[in-house]
């Protein structure tokens, strides 16, 4: 099957700002603009399909190229949603929109706002439909190839209308484009379970969610003044507002395994600069495991609070993962304890193992040694 989405090659932090939407495009999407081209096809009518998939069946998306449809051979007019593609808006709307918040108004913002947003900006609603085929190849496993088939092919859709965008933000496309890169993100994590289209940067540790998600604080960045307009747009921000009022108010908790961490940390890393990055990151991380461990919060502040820290961290700690520096990497196996922990989330469930485990690989005896805790807390058997 093919790679559900672009390889990530993180730019260079200390090379560009993260204001600037060319280093936005590729902090997101993994390019560049020096020659480097994107692995999805542009084109609709050239889309390659999944070998794997079990259905002849085609019809043609507005923008999305040859797809099966539930139960007619024939293609759809040009410009024609497919049937299977009104099936994944229909099970968006009313089953996957559902599964990101337990609050009411979120969940309504994504049922009913998300895909009139789509209506207007196709790649958005090309987001929607792949995420929505994630979903729903969870649900039907007997349609899974099929389904799996049509996620790639909206999301290379998405990304061949969006990317472009990324390269000049104006006012018009700051919400959209924030809307798509969530659902990029949630597509990221979702689609780990393919070990033949898993998202990962060339060096095969490092997500990329992560560095997905990272790009989302850039487009909040460029944008905040649109966001700030928009007053609808108060039921997604205000909860985020609020879960940055307790991070920052209420005090860390010590936590024995952090500490043990640290200790080792402070011990045998020697460069003050990246200790000073190291230390940063496990105080953030201290953060948010008071939070998920506290008695008195809620399921979707623990997930905001695990974000939180792919937020906080700066730039000079993320180009120590993507250097597959071995102490980062440590501190990176103890936040999968939090993500093992939202597995009640079926975008995210498994990442935690999967990812400890592609840490555990590339660390030698020794550092394997550091992440005991993590792997212990997770339940993960080298």
């Amino acid at each position: 099957m093919r790679r559900l989405g672009l390889d990530a090659e993180y730019a260079n932090p200390e090379k560009s700002s993260a204001t600037n939407p060319d280093h936005l495009a590729a902090t997101v999407y993994g390019r560049v603009r020096r020659g480097i081209a994107c692995d999805f096809d542009v084109s609709a009518q050239h889309a390659t399909l999944s070998p794997q998939s079990g259905s002849n069946s085609t019809g043609q998306t507005p923008v999305g190229g040859q797809v099966p449809t539930p139960s007619s051979s024939e293609p759809a007019p040009a410009g024609w949603f497919s049937a299977l593609d009104l099936e994944l808006l229909h099970h968006f709307t009313t089953s996957t929109c559902f599964t990101f918040s337990s609050e009411p108004m979120t969940r309504n913002f994504w049922r009913v706002n998300v895909p009139r947003i789509g209506f207007s900006h196709q790649y958005v609603l090309e987001g929607i439909l792949s995420l929505a085929a994630l979903h729903l190849a969870r649900i039907k496993p007997q349609r899974r190839d099929a389904l799996l088939e049509q996620a790639i092919i909206h999301h290379n859709a998405s990304s061949s209308l969006a990317v472009p965008i990324l390269n000049n933000i104006n006012s018009g496309d700051s919400i959209p484009l924030f809307f798509f890169s969530i659902i990029t993100t949630y597509i990221a994590f979702a689609s780990h379970r393919e070990s033949d289209s898993l998202l990962v940067v060339a060096d095969g540790v490092m997500p990329e969610w992560l560095f997905l998600f990272r790009g989302m604080r850039g487009v909040i960045d460029v944008t905040s003044d649109a966001y700030n307009s928009v007053l609808s747009l108060g039921v997604i921000f205000d909860s985020g507002r609020q879960m940055n009022d307790i991070w920052e108010t209420n005090p860390p908790a010590e936590h024995e395994g952090l500490k043990e961490l640290e200790g080792l940390i402070g011990y045998y890393v020697k460069d003050a600069e990246k200790l000073r990055e190291l230390s940063h990151a496990i105080d953030l991380l201290r953060r948010s495991f008071t939070i998920f461990y506290g008695n008195n919060y809620t399921d979707d502040q623990r997930l905001r609070s695990a974000f939180m820290w792919l937020f906080k961290l700066s730039n000079s700690f993320v180009s120590l993962l993507k250097d597959r520096d071995n102490e980062a990497l440590c501190v990176l196996a103890f936040f999968c304890v939090l993500l093992q922990r939202l597995d009640y989330n079926w975008w995210i469930e498994g990442c935690g193992v999967h990812l400890v485990a592609r840490i555990y690989s590339v660390l030698d005896d020794g550092y394997r040694l550091w992440i005991r805790w993590p792997i212990e807390e997770i339940g993960w058997v080298p």
